[in-house]
């Protein structure tokens, strides 16, 4: 999904997004397609050739599977792209890598479920943020807790002050190239010990009467039902050295330079990096992701227990240690002008425990023009065809060709480009929960202009890039 454009000629600002690509090499059909489709016609002309009109009869029983497995979409694919879905799925179902347990006497390092290897944790030398290296990516990561001063009851010229100066901070952060990822998490996270059942627990007298005992019972239950909302914001940079297997005090220091431009560019959007997340705190930040239900450590307390004990994929949802999660993609924006707002249905309302996730990859100037005209050749290219043999060219497709001369236009005038992508988490205690859930998530979705779709047969890699704040990047 392309950037959107933000169009600010009178208050209030609005954002425009583009559509979801969908083009190919011919008539909009990818290579596979076309690939498929000459094989059924080499078999109907066979058919044709040996034995005439009876000859295509009965060779469509194997070219009629075959054009329907190119042309035929179920859940907005077709069958040719569903089939490596199903047979990764398969596969890792026969080898029994669907279920995976975790070794709480693990070397150093930390270990996540479907994440092969491990990853490397060390500290930059004076903001103390944790700095996660992943070698199979040959990335490092840094996460941030940010703050806001509100957005959703400021005035309209405010609202568009920060938009711009977030787009701005955006770009900034897209023209520097050791950024790879940027991803913006917002979820729900337990609230902690509070304040009244800190007190009630240093100042209780034992033996207290059986009044005291209900009261004491109320501020548990409280503690393990409050919740609060979280941002993260989280970057993926490129190590010094590539394929280094640990980063050197001076790699960190230059890593650290990046983190601080981070923490300016925030400064002038009017967000606020509240801490780095340390060493000691990373085990439970990625906990979270998988046991909401777990107590959240106090600030500074060193733990050695792995993020999750385990988890358990399954064909629509993932289940982990005390919950049960589904994620979706957001396969389309909204096709018409929105204001800044319009994602509060989904971020903003109760009842319903989600993580939504926006994952912001930055593309090089040279390389986002070459796919821009990539594309505009190929849409010339369909429209002559469609030219000859008849066809009307639909309004989805010169929308598409509009947005690709609106991209072009703000590359050429010197703006960034910026793919993004947004991932939906909706996590319950059991299926039944998380059914309810899901059907609130896809009204609140509605309500949004967004459509969604569920990540099925892949929900544990979904659940890594959604969830889990280590900016892993789209699927």
């Amino acid at each position: 999904m392309s950037a959107p454009s933000i169009v600010a000629p009178s208050e209030p600002t609005t954002a425009r997004f583009g559509r979801l690509e969908q083009r190919g090499l011919l008539l909009g059909l990818g290579f596979g397609q076309l690939v498929v489709l000459v094989v059924a016609l080499l078999i109907a002309v066979a058919g044709v050739y040996s034995a005439g009109a009876a000859g295509l009869v009965v060779s469509g029983g194997l070219w009629l599977p075959l054009v329907a497995v190119a042309i035929v979409k179920v859940g907005g694919r077709t069958l040719l792209a569903w089939a490596p879905i199903a047979a990764s799925w398969q596969s890792r179902a026969a080898l029994g890598t669907t279920r995976e347990l975790a070794r709480p006497t693990a070397p150093v390092g930390l270990h996540l479920p479907g994440l092969a290897g491990e990853l490397r944790v060390s500290t930059s030398p004076t903001l103390g943020a944790a700095l996660i290296h992943d070698r199979r990516t040959d990335t490092v990561t840094a996460i941030a807790r940010v703050a806001g001063a509100g957005f959703t009851l400021d005035a309209p010229a405010t609202q568009s002050h920060k938009v711009e100066s977030w787009g701005r901070a955006l770009a900034s952060l897209g023209q520097q190239r050791s950024v790879r990822r940027v991803q913006v998490l917002l979820r729900t996270v337990p609230n902690g010990e509070t304040g009244a059942r800190r007190w009630w627990r240093d100042n209780a007298a034992a033996g207290a009467p059986f009044a005291a005992a209900v009261l004491a019972d109320l501020l548990d239950d409280a503690y393990y039902l409050a919740r609060r909302p979280e941002a993260l914001l989280v970057l993926a940079l490129r190590p010094p050295r590539r394929g280094a297997r640990r980063i050197s005090p001076d790699g960190a220091a230059r890593l650290e330079q990046d983190l601080l431009a981070l923490a300016d560019a925030l400064t002038s959007a009017d967000l606020t990096v509240e801490e780095w997340v340390g060493p000691d705190q990373v085990s439970g930040v990625l906990r979270t992701s998988y046991d909401p239900a777990a107590n959240p450590s106090p600030a500074g307390a060193a733990t050695g227990s792995p993020p999750s004990m385990g988890a358990e994929e399954h064909w629509r949802h993932l289940r982990t240690d005390s919950a049960v999660h589904a994620t979706y993609w957001i396969s389309e924006w909204p096709r018409s002008e929105v204001d800044p707002a319009f994602l509060q249905p989904l971020v903003l309302s109760p009842g319903v425990f989600r993580t939504v996730t926006l994952v912001a990859e930055p593309l090089p100037i040279a390389a986002a023009l070459r796919e821009i005209r990539r594309a505009k050749a190929e849409h010339a290219a369909d429209a002559a065809q469609r030219s000859r043999i008849g066809q009307v060219e639909d309004e989805a497709t010169r929308a598409e060709v509009d947005d690709l001369v609106r991209r072009e236009q703000e590359l050429v005038a010197g703006h960034g480009d910026m793919r993004f992508t947004g991932l939906i988490t909706v996590t319950a205690p059991t299926l039944d929960e998380l059914d309810a859930g899901c059907a609130a998530t896809e009204a609140a979705a509605a309500q949004s202009l967004c459509e969604v779709r569920r990540l099925v047969g892949q929900q544990g890699l979904a659940h890594l890039a959604a969830a889990v704040p280590l900016a892993r990047g789209v699927l």
